[in-house]
């Protein structure tokens, strides 16, 4: 008995120190990540943030950053509950893959065979469609209101919203997005399983681990949950209206934090709650009737990054919320990001990817940054409008050795000083972020003392460049006017 429990303790403690190794690692890309989402917070003035990160089934960073409840100043913490707005969608995606495994469900009868209630229409519709996004079941509309006050009792009386409207096409003719075609998803997934669907999910979040997960119950008093705001006068921030998510829970309509977030994307990874198999069909995009790859699986969209790396993720946008799960599988990195607004914020998908994107590559991570940065440009580019534009780049090291400083210039109408900071080097070129709000990369090259480049509003999350003119790479070039190069600790 003594040696099993000496065993225990030994295993205990070298998983403990391999998972602060591993921590230890990505102190950088963790300090880097740090900066951006402080001065995107800054600039934006959003009351709390909640972001965690595993790599390799370790939880390498998780933090809070302001406040759940701005009129008490409570601190966000790790266990503070935020809407995780439409990542409810890949949350309910796991669930359904569990179904399909244990055969409770087929994906491709038709939803009437599960749910004869719900009113024919012209085409059959099938689960499969409904989690893609191809089953004509519409979106939100002008008509719909923008804060919910009806409960509904259960998910059956929840169709009433749009059970009665026509289809937009053919099912598996287009690709459009639909919240209301989860809800209707999840009653079909309820009647499968003869089992409600609340309880259907909290029996996957137990069995996943995912003890802070919840449905955003109006009627209930739920501990440590955020407040919620939107955008009040003069760039201030006001408690966001009252919203009843009852028509919307599997769609929209769940509380979780980012670790939570983060321990899904892990199990998923490994196989742990699903299989393989399962989680491709999950993963992979759908293809529409005429070969067209929508880019969109069961619940999740995909692609590459800007580095080719595969990526699957989620987003999720409403006023009170803003939320991000990003999942590089190679890579064995996801990332979960949560807000208590999403007005008037823009950390979008690019802005959640960039961050990730600093803990993808560790030989790229900790690649060493160039002295030659260090000092004040002068700098001469074009605007987002077309603008011969001129002014100052700025770079200087910090206390941990980073790069960051500011750069001044025209990016759109005005002549405007942005934070910056270092992200990487690839092949002698290399790549600033900084914060405008909006994040922008800039790609530089330095030859005896001058620098060479460009600059741009990447959007390309999937393998899709952005095609409109008015986002095109911006030649950038800079003389060094003044060095400076302060010490590493």
């Amino acid at each position: 008995m003594v040696n099993i429990m000496r065993k225990t303790s030994l295993l205990i403690t070298l998983l403990l120190t391999h998972q602060s190794l591993l921590a230890l690692g990505y102190e950088s890309a963790i300090e880097k990540a740090r900066f951006l989402i402080k001065e995107h917070q800054k600039q934006t003035n959003i009351p709390g943030i909640q972001v965690a990160l595993m790599v390799e089934d370790t939880l390498v960073w998780s933090e809070g950053f302001g406040f759940s409840d701005l009129s008490q100043k409570t601190p966000v913490n790790q266990s503070t509950k935020f809407r995780i707005a439409s990542i409810s969608k890949p949350v309910t995606s796991v669930a359904l893959g569990k179904m399909i495994e244990q055969g409770t469900i087929e994906i491709d009868k038709d939803i009437n065979f599960y749910l004869p209630e719900f009113p024919k229409k012209n085409y059959s519709i099938t689960s499969r469609q409904l989690a893609a996004s191809t089953s004509g079941i519409r979106h939100y509309s002008d008509e719909d209101p923008l804060y919910n006050e009806i409960n509904y009792p259960n998910i059956i009386s929840s169709l009433n919203r749009f059970k009665d409207d026509k289809l937009l096409f053919k099912p598996g003719s287009e690709h459009h997005y639909s919240s209301y075609g989860w809800v209707l998803l999840s009653a079909v997934m309820e009647k499968a399983a003869s089992q409600s669907f609340t309880e259907l999910m909290d029996d996957a979040w137990n069995e996943l681990g995912m003890f802070h997960t919840t449905f955003d119950l109006p009627e209930v008093d739920i501990s440590n949950k955020s407040k919620h705001y939107v955008s009040g006068k003069k760039d201030s921030r006001t408690e966001a209206h009252f919203d009843n998510r009852s028509y919307m829970y599997a769609g929209g309509g769940y509380l979780s934090t980012a670790e939570d977030l983060v321990l899904l994307g892990g199990k998923l990874l490994n196989n742990q709650f699903i299989s393989a198999e399962t989680k491709k069909l999950l993963f992979s995009s759908y293809k529409l009737q005429d070969g067209t790859d929508t880019k969109y699986g069961l619940g999740w969209e995909s692609g590459v990054n800007r580095t080719i790396t595969p990526v699957v993720y989620h987003s999720g946008s409403m006023p009170s919320a803003r939320s991000h799960l990003v999942i590089f599988p190679e890579k064995g990195v996801v990332f979960a990001y949560l807000a208590n607004t999403g007005d008037n914020i823009f950390f979008n998908e690019r802005e959640a990817h960039s961050i990730a994107e600093l803990f993808v590559d560790t030989q790229v991570m900790m690649s060493n940054q160039s002295d030659a940065l260090i000092g004040e440009w002068e700098i001469k580019s074009t605007s987002l409008r077309n603008r011969k534009t001129s002014g100052t780049l700025e770079l200087s090291q910090n206390i941990s050795g980073i790069i960051e400083g500011s750069i001044t210039f025209k990016r759109s109408k005005k002549k405007k000083t942005f934070p910056i900071i270092f992200a990487e080097s690839r092949n002698n070129q290399y790549h600033l972020i900084g914060v405008s709000p909006m994040f922008f990369d800039l790609y530089l090259t330095i030859n005896e003392g001058a620098i060479n480049g460009y600059w741009l509003h990447d959007f390309n999350v999937n393998g899709t460049p952005e095609q409109d003119d008015y986002w095109k790479p911006r030649d950038i070039s800079a003389i060094k006017t003044r060095s400076e190069i302060s010490l590493s600790p």
